[in-house]
Formats: structure tokens, C-alpha cells, sequence
């Protein structure tokens, strides 16, 4: 029986969209193939993989995309600043999580993710305070899907496997908590979650 539910946080809770940030950073339109190179060439750098492990500090990244990838000064802090605050919430995720919650099943949170970045999510919005626990890669020096991270969350808070959930709009990153031996599901929008939770037997 699922006693835990666990939420990744970019595109379930929030949006994330590199080609936006780039829109918005260097005025390439989405459709544009220039803005996915670009998006490719700035978030696929090992920079990108470094500030999410927690090895780098925002201002450190931003003087490696400068030196690296040849940015400006003002280019460097857009990215980040739009990085931030293009995240707006998912439709319905929250009023889920709550209702879940509300259930007595027990929610946390693991994520890839910058701690400058998770520090404003949890200034902006109001959903990081149904976590009981999370799990951020930039603190604990591990992207998904290793299975080390998922170890580290299931030891963390105690929780048993086969009574734990996982939901993440990555199918690489749910297949690897599925390796976890933790049910997961792929998520794509609130509807469809919330009938997938009920489909494997969640009552709230």
C-alpha cells in the first residue's frame, strides 16, 4: 500500500523551460533553431551540471559562462534571473499535493535543482511547506536518475520502497526510481496524475 508520495519540483510544480529562458535572454524565439542550440549549448554544459551538483555558487557559474561561453556580464545574470522567474506554477499540482496530504499520505519533494534557485521558489510560492522532507541534488552532490540519490531519500526519511511513489516528468529519472524499487509514474499534467495515483489503488 503507497503511504509516501514523492514529487519532483521542475514541470510538475513549476514550469521549466530552457527554450523560454533563452527566449527571454536572447531574444530567440522558441521556434527558432538558434534557440535550441543555444539552449543546448547553456544547459547541457557541464556549468549547468556543476551549479545542480552544488559545486558551484550562481555568481561562480556565472563567471564560467562568461569565460567559457563567452557571455556578458548583463547576459550571465539574465540567464539566471529568467532562469528563476519563468518558473510559474503547474496547473493543479498544489491543490493535489494538498489533497494528498489532507489524505495522510506523507509528501516529499526530490529535485535536480540550484540552491539559489530552490531559495526563490521557496520565498515566492507556498507549495515547498507541504514537503515534509526534500531531497535537492545541489545539497547532496548527486543528479537523478543515480541511484544514489534515491537511496538518499529513501534512508533519509525512512521510507520503504514498495510504499512509495514517485512522480517526475523525465521517464529517464522515473525509471531509475522504478530501479529504486519504488513505484513511479511519468507526469504530463495534474488530471492525468491524479487518475494514474488512483489507478494503482491511492484513495484521497
Amino acid at each position: 500500500m503507497i503511504k509516501n508520495v514523492v514529487f519532483d519540483v521542475g514541470n510538475v510544480f513549476v514550469r521549466w523551460s530552457p527554450a523560454e529562458v533563452v527566449e527571454r535572454c536572447f531574444k530567440l524565439p522558441r521556434l527558432d533553431t538558434r534557440n535550441n542550440d543555444k539552449g543546448a549549448e547553456l544547459f547541457r554544459s557541464p556549468i549547468w551540471l556543476a551549479i545542480n551538483r552544488g559545486e558551484l555558487t550562481r555568481s561562480e557559474a556565472e563567471r564560467a559562462y562568461r569565460m567559457q561561453h563567452g557571455l556578458t556580464a548583463e547576459e550571465s545574470q539574465a540567464l539566471f534571473f529568467h532562469a528563476m522567474e519563468h518558473q510559474t506554477p503547474v496547473e493543479g499540482t498544489e491543490p493535489l499535493a494538498r489533497r494528498l496530504k489532507q489524505s495522510g499520505l506523507r509528501i516529499f519533494g526530490l529535485t535536480d535543482n540550484v540552491r539559489e534557485i530552490v531559495a526563490y521558489l521557496k520565498a515566492r510560492y507556498r507549495f515547498w511547506d507541504l514537503f515534509e522532507g526534500a531531497v535537492v541534488s545541489a545539497e547532496v552532490g548527486v543528479l537523478k536518475p543515480d541511484q544514489r540519490i534515491f537511496s538518499h531519500l529513501l534512508t533519509k526519511f525512512s521510507l520503504t520502497p514498495s510504499e512509495t511513489v514517485f512522480l517526475d516528468d523525465v521517464p529517464g529519472n522515473v525509471e531509475g526510481a522504478r530501479k529504486a524499487g519504488m513505484a513511479a509514474l511519468v507526469f504530463s499534467t495534474s488530471e492525468a496524475c491524479e487518475a494514474e495515483l488512483r489507478s494503482i489503488g491511492l484513495s484521497f
